[in-house]
């Protein structure tokens, strides 16, 4: 399976994204233009509990609202969405993805405060939410970055593990 692996300095957080994730992440992203966009991720967890493995990502919902260097994700259609997944295929909420258009995949302090309030909350039932971010030009050079943001601690950046056979996207930063 073609995948991208995420994992952080002391290996206890990991992330493997199949390659037609990423690919989808990056249609989106040229959809976008100029404009921030974003939406959620899905999945589930290893057996071992210890690698988030990502199944899919959501587009923007259509109650989103954007500009050139921010993006509020809506809500409109996410619940009928995550019902779904957890119907088909068992997926549940991994975390957040959006685009930094031109511009490099480093998380904002809205991005990170918004991230720790999700991990605080009942409501997500995501006490480590990831955060995956796109910059730059997700028709030529393009980048991503990974954190993982515990309830009880600092954001914990991921650093890129391994590409597995991804084709078509040579221009992946490392």
């Amino acid at each position: 399976m073609r995948h991208l692996e995420l994992c952080s300095e002391d290996a206890r957080f990991r992330v493997r994204i199949p390659a037609a994730t990423v690919s989808r992440l990056l249609y989106l992203c040229r959809v976008a233009g100029r404009l921030e966009t974003g939406g959620i991720l899905v999945g589930r967890y290893s057996d071992a509990l210890d690698c988030a493995l990502v199944s899919a990502a959501s587009g923007p919902p259509p109650d989103s609202k954007r500009g050139p260097t921010w993006f509020q994700r809506g809500t409109r259609g996410l619940q009928a969405w995550l019902e779904r997944r957890w119907a088909s295929r068992g997926d549940h909420y991994l975390g957040e993805w959006h685009f930094h258009p031109h511009a490099e995949p480093t998380p904002s302090a809205t991005d990170l405060r918004q991230l720790d309030a999700i991990a605080l909350s009942t409501q997500y039932r995501c006490p480590e939410p990831l955060l995956l971010i796109v910059g730059g030009d997700p028709r030529d050079a393009w980048s991503l970055s990974g954190h993982v943001v515990p309830r009880s601690g600092l954001p914990i950046q991921l650093q890129r593990e391994s590409i597995c056979n991804f084709q078509n996207h040579s221009r992946f930063k490392r």
